[in-house]
């Protein structure tokens, strides 16, 4: 994957200008309302957990918005009113976060993170332990390292007369 030339012109970057056409907001508007699917088959998991991610968003701020006192508005002061106004932001938000996964340059962003993702080699359980035990045991080394410099200094400056004992 090429991110940048001599020229300095971008090249290969799925979501470059170079390489889409520009998007009007009419554009925009229309993929809104659409209800095709693209490239369904590919890049499932992230495109997925992406939705997923959005909609526990919009979900908590949906609850969020059950909880808050709206002194000024009286129809919000019903609490049925306000879980009927937070359904409809979940309903809004689970369409919006359909519509966003399934949006061509963004769903051929997220399927190209899919593919990269199964080029990582993942490291094993025995891997994952020795080298936390590594970082561990060299935190715990500096941690000391640092406690006896601290030591030794404050001994010299008490030493010297700069810190009273």
């Amino acid at each position: 994957m090429t991110f940048g030339t001599d020229d300095g012109i971008i090249v290969n970057c799925p979501l470059s200008i170079a390489n889409s056409p520009e998007v009007s907001v009419f554009d925009l508007i229309k993929e809104l309302f659409s209800i095709r699917l693209y490239k369904s088959t590919q890049g499932l998991k992230v495109r997925r957990a992406t939705m997923i991610a959005i909609l526990v968003l919009v979900a908590s701020g949906a609850f969020k918005f059950t909880q808050m006192s709206f002194e000024g508005w009286p129809l919000l002061n019903d609490q049925i009113v306000r879980w009927m106004v937070a359904g409809m932001i979940s309903l809004l938000g689970w369409w919006i976060a359909f519509r966003l996964v399934n949006w061509p340059v963004f769903a051929d962003f997220l399927v190209s993170v899919e593919a990269e993702m199964f080029k990582v080699s993942w490291p094993s359980k025995s891997e994952v332990y020795s080298s936390t035990l590594v970082v561990l045991t060299m935190f715990l080394v500096l941690a000391l390292l640092i406690f006896g410099f601290d030591l030794f200094w404050v001994w010299v400056f008490r030493w010297i007369g700069v810190v009273a004992t």
